[in-house]
């Protein structure tokens, strides 16, 4: 059973899963109802989709953390006069890569273990949004794996607006660039092995080329903002909610991620988390002056997670009584379980009960 609910921009903030269910009392008999996920009417939760083949994401949201693996934690490397500091960001905060200083004066972000995001002879996307500050050198490179038959997203060449994706990828796609002014913008690159490679730019595709066979990584870690194989071409900028995936992402969640301009975080589209969180058994019981729940819920083990009641649905989520704000996932497991007792938690008996959990950031 699904319901829609329209939603407010206090979930948008503060929510990146949510699963409702509710208890009401019928005739003076307790009895809980059918557990239901909320559909929601919003591009940045209705996206679960994009946590198939979803390999890692980096926020940027005041640290370096990966989303997904802590072993893919991005490590800061600073030369010279280059340096690196958190900023408002699209989503939250953002890195901003001071580069500008040329030769030997860099600040670029290594990330996993080398070759892990090669992809050799394989299939993959890349999300990532940025602003332009500087290019003060050719090829100043946002996001890369190398050169050669290694994948890389960069200015091409001299070019004061374009965008290249590597040797045999889109080249010449404008990409605003030359607005360092400190706007976002948003650039996707979705590589099928056996078909296309397709650049889109702020939502829209701009570039299309055939295929080629992506190479093994030459042993050389992922850089955000710098190319491990040809030094000194670090990106001058704001870098923020960058992502991978091990499969071409569809034209509607490149769209989905762009929405409109305003954007959304992979976080939100996919609940932070490779496995959507979702309410998957809920066991009661209950007296006429009682009910105990065990609410089972899908996590991941190091999370932590919230949980919120209502009576009324037209709450704003930080009005909602707020039962956990810390709950931690289970050790070893895929599911953690939540118990409620609704006299010890205060919580009424003889009105509809509606319940969330949320997975903090």
């Amino acid at each position: 059973m699904v319901v829609e609910i329209p939603q407010t921009t206090q979930f948008h903030q503060l929510v990146h899963s949510i699963y409702y269910f509710f208890i009401m009392k019928i005739n003076s008999t307790l009895s809980i109802l059918l557990t239901i996920g909320i559909s929601f009417l919003s591009a940045p939760i209705s996206n679960a989709e994009l946590v198939d083949g979803l390999i890692e994401y980096w926020e940027f949201d005041g640290n370096y953390t990966a989303g997904l693996d802590a072993s893919n934690d991005g490590v800061l490397a600073v030369t010279g006069t280059g340096s690196a500091s958190f900023v408002a960001g699209k989503f939250d905060s953002a890195v901003d890569l001071a580069n500008s200083g040329g030769a030997g004066n860099q600040a670029v972000i290594n990330v996993g273990d080398p070759a892990e995001f090669a992809f050799e002879a394989g299939s993959m996307s890349i999300s990532a949004w940025y602003t332009t500050e500087s290019l003060y050198t050719s090829w100043n490179t946002l996001v890369s794996q190398g050169e050669g038959n290694n994948w890389r997203i960069a200015r091409h060449g001299t070019s004061g607006t374009n965008f290249k994706y590597s040797v045999g990828g889109p080249a010449s796609v404008p990409a605003n660039i030359d607005q360092q002014d400190g706007s976002w913008h948003h650039v996707v690159v979705t590589h099928v092995s056996g078909g296309d490679i397709t650049m889109y730019i702020d939502g829209a595709a701009a570039a299309t080329q055939a295929d080629w066979v992506l190479g093994n990584g030459n042993s050389l870690s992922m850089q955000i903002g710098g190319n491990a194989k040809a030094a000194n071409r670090g990106w001058d900028g704001n870098i923020d909610d960058v992502a991978l995936w091990d499969r071409a992402i569809t034209p509607e969640e490149v769209a989905s991620i762009w929405n409109d301009g305003v954007g959304a975080s992979i976080a939100s589209l996919t609940g932070g988390t490779s496995t959507p969180l979702q309410i998957v058994d809920v066991a009661h019981t209950s007296t006429v002056d009682n009910i105990l729940v065990d609410l089972t819920f899908t996590s991941k083990e190091g999370g932590v997670y919230s949980v919120f009641a209502t009576t009324d649905l037209s709450l704003p989520l930080t009005s909602w009584f707020e039962l956990s704000d810390g709950f931690p996932a289970a050790v070893g497991e895929s599911s953690t379980v939540f118990p409620v007792d609704f006299n010890a938690q205060s919580l009424p008996l003889g009105d509809y009960q509606f319940f969330v959990v949320v997975k903090n950031p």
